[in-house]
């Protein structure tokens, strides 16, 4: 590892005090391959009792044009500039208090609310460049083991309620934020909202995660994400630099795809809709069995502006004695992403009513896309690994899987209707789609 030449003379000096046991090099610097030419040089100095502020005054001051000595803002530090214009961070550690901590995680499996790794990567990925007794590799060896199964499962029960739907969650509070001008706070739990979500995704993948410099780019290399990861940051991005009222809804989108990708991967249990319970009786044989209920018609409509642009969704269920209608949309989406999503929130909706169980349900789209799939193509893309008859990837596969577990729980009938064609419900719900973009 070839340093600054200057930089060098400091690492002599600190190798020399007796209270030194090892120097590492991390951060970008460590690897190369993400530093430049502002990055700092980050040297963990890991001792056994303080090193003298004189002496590290008398080591450091000749060398350098900046100087701050003892900074305690999140370690201890000693923080400047050499006179080779060279920023650099002295980061003071206990090596024992390091690995215990370390361990805790690796070893304990305890989780954090975003950054539960961090410690452990900068362990793994820093480059020893002083180690008087050889401590610092012995640590490094102890933790080069595979990403632990009871820990990526602790970091999902820590993190996922935050990002998805518990009580209380991130995106509930930007919007509470929001709704009350607060900026402030939004950027703040938006900032906690994604530290969980990198944790999740790091956590998934089975890598430690990197800490929170540049984690779009090193998230992209990761050989599993959620879909349309790339386009779903980008659409938060934007949604926080310009409308915020998008902010919500690209937030909802996101953790929407993360859940179906821990799904995937193991790490989250897929909601079953409402069952009877088992403590719940039976009706006496001498009383009458209910009469049984018509179906629940159901409409559902999806639109996009742009494809992909700004969407919306929307669905109606008539029960028979009144209706039920809900809408939504994303900043960036396309049409059949949302002609899929409005089935699956038709679906999920129907499962939360009690007085709906049970019931039949049809279903009636215009969309061939979704009417098709659901009923057809799904069977041969799910034989095939979720590839097309061009050994192409399916599309949408996230939403797919999805609406294929609400079609095996409710088994609602499909038909489809065709648009724009006077079907007084399919128009309601082509209202909805089109006044939800509009105040998007």
């Amino acid at each position: 590892m070839v340093v600054p030449h200057q930089l060098g003379k400091v690492i002599e000096g600190l190798a020399a005090r007796p209270e030194v046991e090892a120097i590492l090099l991390g951060g970008s610097r460590a690897n190369g391959e993400s530093a430049d030419k502002d990055s700092d040089w980050d040297l963990y100095v890991f001792v056994t009792a303080d090193v003298p502020v004189d002496a590290r005054q008398g080591l450091l001051g000749p060398l350098t044009t900046r100087l701050e000595l003892g900074n305690q803002f999140w370690e201890t530090e000693d923080n400047g500039e050499l006179n080779d214009g060279t920023a650099f961070d002295l980061v003071y550690r206990n090596l024992d208090a390091f690995t215990d901590a370390v361990a805790r995680v690796v070893e304990g499996f305890q989780a954090s609310t975003g950054y539960t790794t961090c410690l452990w990567a900068n362990l793994s990925s820093s480059h020893i460049l002083f180690d008087r007794l050889g401590r610092a590799a012995a640590a490094q060896a102890r933790f080069q083991v595979a990403y632990p199964r009871a820990l990526q499962e602790a970091v999902v029960a820590k993190n996922w309620p935050l990002v998805g739907h518990g009580i209380p969650n991130y995106r509930d509070q930007v919007a509470k934020a929001l709704k009350r001008g607060d900026w402030v706070a939004a950027q703040h739990r938006l900032s906690a909202y994604l530290a969980s979500v990198f944790d999740l995704v790091f956590a998934a993948n089975g890598r430690p995660h990197p800490g929170e410099k540049r984690l779009a780019a090193a998230s992209a290399q990761l050989p599993s994400l959620p879909s349309d990861w790339g386009q779903l940051l980008g659409a938060i991005d934007r949604a926080n630099q310009g409308a915020r009222a998008d902010l919500v809804r690209s937030l909802s989108s996101l953790s929407s795809a993360l859940g179906l990708f821990l799904i995937r991967q193991g790490l989250l249990t897929a909601p079953e809709p409402r069952t009877k319970p088992a403590t719940e009786r039976a009706p006496k044989p001498q009383e009458p069995a209910p009469a049984p209920r018509g179906p629940l018609t159901v409409y559902t409509d999806g639109g996009c502006i742009g494809n992909p642009g700004k969407g919306a969704w929307a669905y109606l269920v008539d029960d028979g004695q009144g209706r039920a209608e809900d809408t939504g949309g994303d900043a960036l989406t396309t049409n059949n992403k949302m002609e899929l999503q409005a089935v699956i929130e038709a679906l999920s909706a129907i499962s939360q009513r009690p007085d709906w169980k049970d019931r039949p349900i049809v279903i009636h789209t215009d969309s061939q896309y979704v009417r098709n799939g659901i009923t057809a193509w799904i069977k041969t893309w799910a034989a095939n690994g979720w590839k097309t008859a061009s050994k192409e990837p399916v599309k949408n596969q996230d939403l797919w899987m999805e609406l294929q577990r609400w079609d095996q729980s409710l088994h609602p009938q499909w038909k489809w209707v065709k648009g724009h064609a006077g079907n007084v419900n399919n128009e309601r719900c082509d209202a909805l789609v089109r006044r939800t973009m509009e105040q998007m």
